[in-house]
């Protein structure tokens, strides 16, 4: 199954409301010192809650909430950890219904 990009604007903190794998969710990102934060609620149940966006690693982790796939922040040219400045070009926060296995 197809990586679904969830769209976001070039400010440190937002929050996006999107239906995934028929899931109501709010995205909320927040910015933390120099650091990115993402909270996931579903139906307005908490998901999870600021987990530190780093390149490559998945967000979610945890079958038990009951939450279908996983998201994960890309950097398209490297290995950073995502700057605000650059969603959407350089950094992609994406959604696979199927989770992921990132290997080392």
């Amino acid at each position: 199954m197809a990586d679904y990009q969830i769209p976001l604007q070039k400010v440190p903190n937002q929050s996006v409301s999107c239906v995934l794998s028929e899931q109501p969710c709010v995205i909320v990102i927040r910015l933390l010192g120099e650091n990115l934060y993402l909270s996931l609620s579903q139906n307005g149940v908490p998901i999870c809650q600021n987990v530190l966006l780093v390149d490559r690693s998945a967000i979610v982790r945890a079958a038990y909430t009951g939450f279908i796939g996983d998201l994960i922040v890309i950097d398209r040219y490297g290995e950073a950890n995502p700057d605000w400045r650059q969603w959407g070009e350089r950094f992609l926060l994406l959604y696979n219904p199927e989770g992921y296995e990132i290997s080392g």
